[in-house]
């Protein structure tokens, strides 16, 4: 595991909060005003599990509201596909979102 600050990823890519379901657009054109929290909450963690015991600390950012880089390179295939499954668990009983990187 190791944490990213803002700093080591300046200018790669602007990361933001993951959105509640509430803020999900109701029709094509809507744009959403950007929350003054989100703009304070520019953090990023990346994680690299091997265990599916790392699947606590993934949740325990997750309900944190800080957005999580999982990188499972380093877990073997059956392990892998149990740490998403419950990382996607997690992100929908949030009401959130994920996308692939």
């Amino acid at each position: 595991r190791y944490d990213a600050t803002d700093e080591q990823w300046e200018g790669l890519a602007q990361v933001v909060p993951l959105r509640g379901r509430d803020e999900w657009p109701s029709r094509i054109d809507h744009r959403t005003v950007p929350d003054e929290r989100a703009v304070e909450q520019r953090r990023l963690v990346v994680l690299r599990v091997q265990v599916f015991a790392d699947a606590r600390e993934v949740a325990e950012y997750l309900v944190a509201q800080v957005p999580v880089l999982l990188d499972l390179t380093a877990a073997e295939t059956d392990v892998a596909k149990r740490i998403l499954d419950f990382s996607s668990g997690v992100v929908f009983g949030l009401g959130s979102g994920m996308h692939r990187v």
